[in-house]
């Protein structure tokens, strides 16, 4: 596929082209849209549930934002978008009936937040009717037609985080990981591939544990320079918690893994100070972007990592559908076709704020970096904090 070139100049020229493409839309290829000629995307999130606050909110957000923001680039094009929203619960079932309802109503594409367990199961359907789903699903999804796309990368900045703490002089390194969860025990996985020793000390918990004495104990007998908390982050906070108050951790360094979020601090307070770990993003503390003074002024609250993905995933969503709407029919088809192109586009990179490449797989490539907890629990950059 050539390269996407989105200057001012051919946005104006396609957008003739892109208005009698808008008239002959049809269903072929995955649906598209419905007679006013806006593009309906759907956003199947986690509005209610576990994963609400954590993953849901912040992105739906994120994503609103930069939809409002490229309004003007869109109207050039003779473009609208409606994005219809359908709540998963943060569970499978939910998840499942919001994508039937979304596909009802003849989306060529659609948004899922997070949890793999919910992209796992919504990917084969979206396959089977090639519409173009973007996950945030951190372990593999089934892609037999080639439209499922995430937009997480799980190992490239957890790697980093275990070759991180081997640079830093770790020999003896433990985790603890709720193995229940095929997310965490793919993160416990990629942090150990950047350790040259692996793991001196595994301890495996459920999901929904919250008495860690037995765990703390192993851990304080195998005698470790660091921890990895590969947890929900709730239960990291937890676990940040009763490691201080057993007072055997004052020496031990923890880290965590990308799925740490806001809820960790909510917990553990000022405990979780200095407790680091990788992220997609994180604000720059003291000199914030454009993109942080503009979320924080609408929403009142500091961006977090998943508020940044869903302004990235946003942006990638409007120059596939201009790139769509250059060369044909925006359906399925089309949009999985632009996703890849479109997500390094110039007009991504004018106007995104993170490092994100989807692959035709349907993988995302994205390097990262180290965060902590600022007082008061903002993430910020690990280097803003030092």
């Amino acid at each position: 596929m050539r390269s996407v070139n989105w200057t001012r100049k051919r946005r104006r020229a396609a957008a003739a082209a892109v208005a009698v493409t808008l008239l002959a839309l049809t269903g072929c290829g995955g649906p598209a849209g419905d007679n006013s000629g806006a593009i309906r995307v759907g956003l199947l999130a986690n509005l209610t549930g576990d994963a609400a606050p954590s993953f849901g909110k912040p992105f739906e957000r994120g994503f609103e934002l930069a939809l409002q923001e490229a309004k003007p680039i869109l109207d050039e094009s003779n473009l609208s978008v409606e994005v219809l929203t359908e709540d998963a619960e943060s569970a499978v079932p939910a998840a499942v009936t919001g994508y039937n309802k979304l596909r009802q109503q003849r989306v060529p594409l659609v948004v899922q937040d997070s949890q793999s367990p919910l992209g796992q199961a919504v990917a084969p359907l979206a396959n089977e009717d090639q519409v173009a789903l973007l996950s945030g699903a951190g372990s593999a999804l089934e892609n037999s037609g080639g439209f499922s796309f995430r937009f997480t990368d799980l190992t490239t900045p957890t790697v980093a985080a275990g070759s991180r703490l081997a640079d830093e002089g770790a020999k003896r390194i433990g985790v603890v990981v709720a193995s229940d969860n095929p997310s965490f025990a793919t993160l416990a996985q990629a942090t150990e591939q950047g350790l040259p020793n692996g793991f001196a000390s595994r301890q495996e918990v459920s999901s929904q544990d919250t008495d860690f004495s037995a765990v703390l104990a192993n851990l304080s007998r195998d005698q470790l320079d660091a921890v990895v908390l590969a947890v929900l982050p709730a239960q990291a906070g937890n676990l940040i918690l009763q490691m201080k108050n057993s007072g055997e951790f004052e020496h031990t360094k923890l880290v965590g893994t990308v799925a740490i979020s806001g809820e960790t601090y909510t917990v553990a307070r000022d405990s979780a100070r200095g407790f680091e770990f990788p992220q997609v993003w994180a604000p720059g503390g003291t000199n914030p972007t454009p993109f942080e003074r503009s979320y924080t002024e609408k929403y009142g609250e500091v961006p977090t990592a998943y508020g940044a993905l869903g302004y990235q995933v946003g942006w990638i969503i409007v120059a596939a559908m201009i790139h769509a709407g250059t060369s044909g029919t925006i359906d399925g088809n089309a949009l999985r076709d632009a996703l890849p192109a479109a997500s390094t586009s110039d007009l991504v990179r004018e106007h995104g704020i993170l490092g994100l490449e989807l692959t035709a797989d349907g993988h995302a490539t994205s390097p990262g970096v180290m965060a902590t907890f600022a007082e008061g629990g903002t993430m910020v950059l690990a280097e803003s904090e030092g």
